[in-house]
């Protein structure tokens, strides 16, 4: 009798972009702290041996995770627009970036001298902020300060750490938090009391990346010499 089983297809070999994709969603879904070999390895179904056939330990894997989130930023054309439009359009794309993993955001600033696309970032912010009239050294502290300040946008969104994987959840803990807010004794804080909603909650996310962008843009322009 001959066997009509199928023969078993060998299992396809885990690429490290999979790898790394696969960490992306778990921080997404989890929190970065999720992050790790051994969770990394259970999602995938395969041992953390296999993890390591790719990454040294945790520290490689979020390294390749900042620097694939480098890699999707679009930056424009460094030849088109002027010096301040030119910086918003850069920081506009990272920010746009970032808003689709927020979660990773925060390790993407460790890896922009590390990369290419963080040092293509880099060099974008640099070239604009001369062009603005910056010397080298205030160029440089300046394209600090204005990546981790998209970053601290990003991370800060209000309501964004309340549970994004459940909508029920996240308006009660929103609803809570603006209460206690609303709550407070109004000749002491008047004025938290009257911005209860937009800190606890964004109802216009495109325009809180634009006004916080304009905010940095500004800062940077009024520290021309």
């Amino acid at each position: 009798m001959t066997s009509t089983a199928r023969p078993r297809r060998p299992r396809a070999r885990l690429s490290r972009a999979a790898l790394v994709a696969g960490a992306t969603e778990l921080a997404g879904s989890e929190g970065l702290d999720a992050v790790t070999i051994r969770r990394l390895a259970q999602r995938h179904g395969v041992t953390a041996m296999a993890i390591y056939a790719h990454f040294d330990g945790k520290e490689a894997l979020l390294d390749a995770v900042g620097e694939a989130l480098l890699d999707s930023v679009r930056l424009p054309d460094a030849t088109e627009g002027d010096g301040r439009d030119g910086l918003t359009a850069a920081l506009t794309a990272l920010a746009t970036a970032l808003r689709a993993h927020p979660s990773i955001a925060p390790i993407a600033a460790h890896r922009v001298l590390e990369c290419e696309s963080g040092l293509d970032l880099a060099e974008h912010l640099l070239k604009r902020l001369t062009e603005l009239g910056h010397p080298s050294d205030l160029a440089a502290v300046t394209s600090h300060y204005l990546l981790n300040g998209v970053i601290a946008l990003v991370s800060s969104e209000p309501g964004r750490g309340c549970a994004p994987n459940d909508p029920a959840a996240r308006d009660q803990q929103i609803r809570t938090r603006r209460a206690r807010l609303l709550a407070l004794d109004p000749a002491r804080h008047p004025h938290v009391i009257a911005s209860a909603t937009p800190l606890t909650s964004c109802a216009d996310p495109d325009g809180y990346y634009t006004h916080g962008i304009r905010l940095l843009v500004d800062g940077a322009c009024a520290l021309t010499p």
